[in-house]
């Protein structure tokens, strides 16, 4: 995947190719050879335009069902026993953490099980 000036040249380079294959597939006349040619050109030509193209990232969703109802206790900093808030809980790769506002303390929260 190729960005900015490079992909430009590469289309450029890519039109360039499809014009000499236009060229040589209309030259065919002449030399049966330059068919063959031609259509290399233009083949080389559609490769380099798959490989520059602008591919779009892809989005994965995960819903969460929760079959009971939650009950939030207080969340106690383990380096400072510091109340947090559990608002400020963030997603990173999958997995819940929290920060403490008062020793920058970052740590991965764990789900006790309820049976």
């Amino acid at each position: 995947m190729a960005k900015g000036a490079l992909k430009w040249i590469l289309y450029i380079a890519a039109a360039g190719l499809i014009g000499l294959g236009i060229l040589f597939i209309m030259a065919q006349y002449a030399d049966s050879m330059r068919l063959i040619e031609g259509i290399i050109f233009i083949v080389v030509a559609m490769v380099i335009i798959f490989f520059a193209r602008e591919r779009k990232p892809i989005e994965i969703k995960k819903t969460v069902r929760i079959t009971s109802p939650i009950k939030v206790k207080e969340i106690d900093c383990p380096n400072c026993s510091a109340m947090l808030n559990p608002d400020k809980l963030q997603v990173i790769d999958g997995k819940p953490y929290m920060t403490c506002d008062y020793c920058g303390n970052k740590f991965e929260m764990t789900e006790e099980p309820t049976w």
